[in-house]
């Protein structure tokens, strides 16, 4: 599935997707290739603890809690520096 399609699909409402293809281009972007949609919500705070259900069982997994009246989902990857404790 396609950020497009997410968006017609489900116009003006919080998204919890998956990437399954992506990458990262040069300006530190991660380009979505293929999603595949898991739940959407009207609420952002109901997305964001679905989010953290599925995180914390699978934190491999790379999820995204998104707005559907986004055009593009620009996704920026930070690089963290430093030691965890």
């Amino acid at each position: 599935m396609k950020w497009e399609d997410v968006r017609q699909a489900f116009p003006e409402q919080w998204v919890l997707i998956e990437a399954v293809q992506a990458h990262t281009d040069d300006k530190s972007e991660r380009v979505l290739e293929e999603i595949s949609l898991l739940k959407n919500f009207s609420k952002y705070s109901d997305a964001m603890k679905a989010y953290q259900k599925i995180h914390q069982e699978n934190p491999e997994r790379e999820l995204y809690v998104l707005h559907t009246s986004r055009k593009e989902p620009n996704i920026i990857e930070k690089k963290w520096v430093g030691v965890r404790k």
